[in-house]
C-alpha cells in the first residue's frame, strides 16, 4: 500500500513554450514516513495542510502549510511527519524540453496566494476524462505554483483587495461595511463597480473555495462546514448545494 492516498489525479501532457505538465495530484499522506525515493521527472510538492520534514538529498527541512519544494530529477527525497497531522499536499511532475535542468528551490507562499490557489484547485476535476474547458484552471494553478511571487510597488490596496482580506478575517458583511465607513448597500454597490461582485457574492465565492478545500482535507462534512465559518452543518449543506447544485457528500464523490 502507498504511504500516502491520492485525493485529485490528472495525468495529462500539456507542453507550453519549454515546460511538459505530466500530472496533477493532491495526495493525502497516509504513513509516518515516504521512504527515500527519486523520479525521472522534475517534481514539485506544495503543502497545503499538516506539517512534518522535508528531505532533499539528505538534507532535512520543516515543511508546513504554504512551503513549496521543487525537486529536481533523479534526486533523492523523502518525508516524514511530525506529531499526528496527516499532511495533504499538491503535487506537480513535470520536465523542460530546452532550457535544461531544473534548479531544487524553496519558497513560501503567501496566505493570499495560498488561498488563490485553493480557490483554482476547486475548479479542477478530480477525476475522470479532461474537456477543453478544464485546461484553464489547471494552468491557472500551475502558473500559481511556478511563477515566485514579486515583491510589488507600495500602492494602495483596492477596495475589493482590502474587503476581501476583511471576510478572510471571518468579519460579519455589516462589522466590515461599518469599519470602512459605508452603508452595506453601499459598498456593494462600489463593489459591483470596480470588480463586477458585491459584497454576498464574494463572501460565497470565498466560502465556497474554503468549503472544497475542507471537504478535500476532512474527513466529516461538519469538519469542512466549521472551518469554511458554518456553524449549523445543515444550513452549509444546503447552502453548499445552493452554489453548486450537490450536496457536500455527492461533491466529494464526483
Amino acid at each position: 500500500m502507498r504511504a500516502w492516498q491520492p485525493l485529485l489525479v490528472q495525468k495529462i501532457e500539456i507542453h507550453a513554450l519549454d515546460f511538459v505538465l505530466r500530472k496533477l495530484q493532491l495526495n493525502r499522506h497516509r504513513d509516518s514516513e515516504v521512504a527515500t525515493h527519486a523520479h525521472d521527472h522534475a517534481q514539485l510538492i506544495l503543502y497545503l495542510s499538516g506539517e512534518g520534514i522535508q528531505s532533499i538529498q539528505g538534507r532535512r527541512r520543516p515543511a508546513r502549510a504554504g512551503d513549496l519544494f521543487v525537486i529536481p530529477a533523479n534526486t533523492p527525497h523523502g518525508f516524514s511527519v511530525v506529531g499526528r497531522s496527516r499532511p495533504l499536499c499538491l503535487v506537480l511532475d513535470y520536465m523542460l524540453e530546452r532550457s535544461g535542468r531544473v534548479r531544487a528551490a524553496y519558497r513560501r507562499l503567501a496566505p493570499a496566494s495560498l488561498s488563490e490557489l485553493h480557490g483554482a484547485l476547486s475548479r479542477v476535476p478530480r477525476k475522470g476524462r479532461l474537456v477543453l474547458a478544464d485546461y484553464p484552471a489547471i494552468l491557472a494553478v500551475v502558473a500559481r505554483l511556478l511563477t515566485p511571487t514579486r515583491a510589488k510597488a507600495p500602492n494602495a490596496p483596492t477596495l475589493f483587495e482590502t474587503v476581501r482580506r476583511q471576510l478572510g478575517a471571518e468579519r460579519s458583511m455589516a462589522k466590515i461595511s461599518r469599519a470602512l465607513g459605508y452603508h452595506p448597500d453601499h459598498l456593494t454597490r462600489k463593489l459591483k463597480n470596480e470588480s463586477g461582485l458585491g459584497l454576498r457574492a464574494l463572501r460565497d465565492r470565498l466560502r465556497l473555495a474554503q468549503s472544497q478545500s475542507g471537504l478535500r482535507q476532512f474527513s466529516t462534512v461538519a469538519e469542512a462546514a466549521s472551518a469554511a465559518g458554518f456553524e449549523d452543518p445543515n444550513y452549509f449543506a444546503r447552502w453548499f448545494r445552493q452554489q453548486t447544485g450537490l450536496t457536500p457528500r455527492a461533491w466529494r464523490l464526483s
